[in-house]
This record gives C-alpha cells, structure tokens and sequence, in this order.
C-alpha cells in the first residue's frame, strides 16, 4: 500500500550513513517522502565528514542543526516544533543515539505524533547493556557464551583462554579485546579503568553470522541472514562483502530471542557459530539500523519502509528474499583483479552510490581537502622538528 505525501524526522547525530541508509530506502519505497533530519549538538559542517554529506544530499528534505544535545529538555523542545510545523506523520530514530532518545521520550513524543514501533523500555535497556542480556539470555536458555563482570573477578585463574574483554555498552567492535592469557599486572591495570563497565566472555572459536529483524510483540514478520566475507580487523564488522543465505538454525534461535524479548520494531543480531561443537550462540543485539541495510534492500527487504508500515498499523505481506552476494564497488574491482568475482556489478552499492552525486561529490571533496589538510601539516610539524633537531 502506497502512503500519499509521508513525513518522517530523525534525531540524529549524524556521525554514521545509518540515517542515510534509512532515509534511502525510505524514498526507494515512495519518492514522496519528506524526509526531516535534526542533528545534535556537537556536530558540525567544519569537523564532520558525514554531516556534510548530508547537507548536500538530495534525499533529505530539511536539516536542522541543533545548538542542543540529545539527552537535553531544549532538544526535546525542538523535536517537538519541528513535528508541529512540518506535519510529521512519525518520528524514526536510526542509530544508537536515535533510539535512545525516541524511546527515553516516547510517552512525550507520542502526544504529537507516531513513534516508531518500539520493544519495552527495559528489554530495549537489556539490549543496549550486554550484560543484562547475557543475564536475560541465560535465564531462558538461549545459547550464549559463559560471561562475567570485569570487576567481580577475583581470581582470573577461573578461566579457559582465550577470552574477550568488552564494554557492555559498546558498538562496531570498539575496545575489544582478545586475550589467550593474561598476566596478573595486566589483569589489575584491565581493572582500573576508570570510567567503563566491562564484561569477560569466553571466546567461541568459528565464524560470525548476522541476521536482521522486524518483530512485532516477538513475532518475526520479516528477516534476512548474512554472512560476513570481508576480512575483519580485530573486531570491527567487515561488510565490505555479504552473502545472503536462507538458515534454519540461525532463525530458529532469533525467533526464541526475540519471542523472550516480546520484541516489537527492528534489530540486529550477532551470533557466532561454535566450530568444536556446532552450537549458534547469541553474541549482541543491536535495536538499531545496521551497516549492511542497503545489502538487505538489494534482496527484496525493505526494513526501513516495512517499519514505517508497521509503526502506522498499515499490513503488509510477508516478504522473502534472494540468495545472493552483496558487495561495496572497491571489492567488487578487487574480486574482479583477482579473479574470485561471483557476483555483477548489479550486486554492489555502485548504483546507490550513483543516484546521489550531489552528495557524494562534495562528500568525497570534503574527505580529500581534509587529507590534504592533514598532510600539509604533518610535513609542516615534520619540517619544524627537524629545525628544533638540528638547533640541538
């Protein structure tokens, strides 16, 4: 069903594409989008590469920047005008931040206009914190890797190496760690961290697997797996190549979880199969939009608009998608040179990355001017240390 002149606005800090990826597939779905974006404060034109793309793109409609942070009253005060003046028909949060926000404020915002489907305040918390859902998880069965809290170690003795240490707040594989022993000096300088909560997990040996999800009350009404084929570096997601694959045992404990979590809304799972013993362990879930979205447009899901259906009680049909491989256009010629190419042209981000040139001309300007910038004055500080060195 084709909704006539929709009007969405994102909160937004605009420091990632998630908004963007959003916001295309949003018009892909219905050219009459009106798509409004306000960013937080602490985003600028001058230091920001993505929110300058995002001002020159010509699929949002209206950018506002704002003087105020997200977690502010006067934040929440110019959402609000904003919905008010433009007419918006929804508010549709897409990173991090977003969600955080949206669900922080949704009884509020909920007297203006619809809020995007959302699960509940605590289990959307539990899955922002991965140790409550490591606790959650536990509790009803669903495989998970043994965890514990950082700083209720006494003894780190306890443990069968190699494990990973990691914040329960992080995101994209930040601050992760790999240890296959560790001293007891370094264990005490690990529990001194100042400032963040970690958890210890014991490190599951195999390969990672991603499936995306739209739930309503802990139903999955739509779905795509994917296999990351990148090579990663440490543990930060590598989706410069995907495949996507039809898996009976990958779904079946996603729809356990997400049936547990009475789930409503969007999210991404990390799971991890255990190569030793064939067991799927839920790693994280991420009640956010994803880096790989336009992977899972390019195969028939539309996660974005069918959310947009699904916040509006508008129905639609179940949606299956293709087997196929999805790859950003730089590994597309790489896998071309090296003669390992599976995939065409057609399978790559080559045309959403056409579609958009204002954007992405003054993005990649902006990118280039910024190199040049940091080499001039690398080899200006190069050049005075050499000065100083030479007056010695």
């Amino acid at each position: 069903m084709k909704i006539q002149q929709p009007s969405v606005l994102i909160p937004d800090p605009c420091n990632n594409p998630l908004a963007y990826y959003a916001i295309r597939c949003l018009k892909q779905a219905n050219s009459e989008f009106n798509i409004n974006v306000i960013v937080s404060s602490g985003q600028t034109l001058d230091d920001n590469e993505w929110l300058y793309f995002y001002k020159y793109s010509a699929y949002i409609d209206n950018l506002v920047v704002s003087a105020n942070s997200m977690n502010s009253l006067e934040y929440l005060d110019e959402v609000i005008r904003i919905i008010e003046n433009q007419g918006i028909n929804l508010i549709f949060p897409a990173s991090e931040e977003g969600f955080k926000f949206v669900s922080k404020y949704r009884y509020k915002l909920s007297k203006f206009c619809r809020i995007v489907a959302l699960p509940s305040e605590e289990n959307l918390d539990a899955a922002f914190d991965k140790w409550k859902l490591h606790l959650l998880l536990q509790k009803h069965n669903i495989p998970t890797p043994e965890t514990v809290l950082l700083k209720e170690i006494e003894n780190i003795s306890q443990f069968n190496y190699p494990v990973i240490l990691k914040p329960v707040d992080g995101s994209g594989g930040k601050n992760i760690q790999k240890f296959d022993s560790l001293e007891e000096e370094n264990f005490q300088a690990i529990c001194n961290y100042p400032n963040d909560v970690y958890i210890v997990q014991k490190y599951v040996p195999g390969h990672d697997i991603g499936c995306s999800v739209l739930c309503q009350d802990g139903q999955v009404l739509a779905y795509t797996i994917q296999q990351q084929l990148g090579l990663t570096e440490g543990f930060t997601p590598k989706i410069d190549k995907l495949k996507f694959v039809h898996d009976s045992a990958v779904i079946d404990i996603v729809t356990k979880t997400m049936n547990v979590l009475k789930w409503s809304g969007i999210a991404n799972l990390d799971l991890r199969y255990n190569s030793q013993t064939g067991q799927i362990n839920v790693i994280e879930i991420n009640p956010r939009f994803w880096q790989s979205l336009m992977g899972s447009l390019s195969v028939g899901v539309n996660f974005p608009y069918i959310l947009y259906l699904l916040s509006n009680n508008i129905s639609f049909e179940r949606i299956s998608y293709k087997e196929q491989y999805y790859a950003k256009f730089h590994r597309f010629i790489q896998d071309a040179f090296n003669g390992s190419l599976e995939y065409s042209l057609s399978d790559t981000n080559v045309k959403y990355f056409l579609s958009d040139p204002s954007g992405i001309l003054h993005f990649l300007f902006y990118k280039l001017m910024k190199q040049k910038l940091f080499q001039n004055m690398k080899s200006i500080f190069s050049l005075q240390s050499q000065k100083i060195q030479n007056v010695k």
